[in-house]
């Protein structure tokens, strides 16, 4: 799981972007990030998983990822998506402090597409690629429009306690992610975390899957496949030197994980995808 940083767009006060998988089964590990996130998916699909639901997003689904939700993604095809990005003191200031303390969104994808949605972000995709300074006041009038809309017809309440627990719970996950960070290249079992963080064994278990969705195990080899991906593809690494650098015990646990999630073996994939 990471923290992640959104940094706005140099003519903008939120970001925009797209970004495309060629490979299948690309994943993202779990993270969350203060900003809230837009994703608007142009082609192929996009599964992006919460800890009690999981969506698949077509051409034309929109899915609106609140401040602070522990999310992940894969890429089951090939896809290009559209990226809104907006910063927490931004989206707080457009709503009159309202975001996040009065109301969320809650934008997610349905059979029937909304046409006001849909119009407004496809000006603002195909509007911010011009980037000029007349596009870019453009955008600006339309991302606030969209906000509107949102504000409008797709706002629901905060449960306020509920909230607050939330917060407290994501505060110690925050550690307990920068703690794997630090060691995911080592042995990392599951009771010597707990007593890192002054946990029972049984109750971190079930404390960490209800609020991450998965197992610890399973989320120490997501951040583990996910550094040796990028070696598999930027470096000329042995299969073996990607898994002991990793903190795979052995080669056939990184092929079992990795063969799990991406249906090759590493070898196939590299010569798939990278060769």
């Amino acid at each position: 799981m990471k923290h992640e940083m959104i940094s706005p767009n140099k003519n903008y006060p939120f970001k925009l972007f797209s970004f495309t998988s060629r490979n299948p089964d690309r994943m993202i590990s779990t993270h969350w990030h203060e900003s809230a996130e837009l994703l608007y998916c142009l082609k192929g699909n996009l599964e992006v998983r919460f800890p009690q639901t999981t969506y698949l997003l077509e051409p034309g689904d929109t899915l609106f990822i609140n401040s602070n939700i522990i999310h992940s993604s894969r890429s089951p095809l090939p896809n290009e998506v559209f990226v809104m990005q907006f910063p927490l003191p931004f989206l707080k200031e457009m709503t009159q402090q309202q975001y996040n303390d009065r109301f969320l969104f809650n934008l997610i994808p349905v059979k029937r597409k909304d046409s006001e949605v849909q119009t407004l972000l496809n000006e603002i995709y195909q509007k911010y690629q011009e980037n000029d300074l007349s596009m870019n006041l453009l955008v600006k009038s339309r991302v606030i429009e969209f906000l509107s809309v949102l504000t409008k017809h797709y706002s629901i309440p905060i449960a306020t306690k509920q909230r607050i627990k939330s917060l407290k719970h994501l505060e110690r996950l925050k550690q307990i992610n920068e703690y794997v960070q630090k060691h995911y290249n080592q042995s990392l079992k599951l009771e010597q975390v707990a007593e890192v963080f002054n946990y029972d064994p049984a109750y971190f278990s079930r404390f960490f899957k209800k609020y991450m969705g998965i197992p610890f195990s399973e989320y120490v080899n997501t951040v583990r496949l996910e550094r040796a991906y990028y070696q598999l593809r930027d470096t000329d690494m042995t299969v073996l030197d990607i898994a002991m650098a990793n903190g795979f015990l052995s080669v056939k646990s990184f092929y079992n994980v990795f063969k799990k999630n991406y249906t090759l073996s590493p070898q196939q994939y590299r010569q798939k995808y990278f060769k």
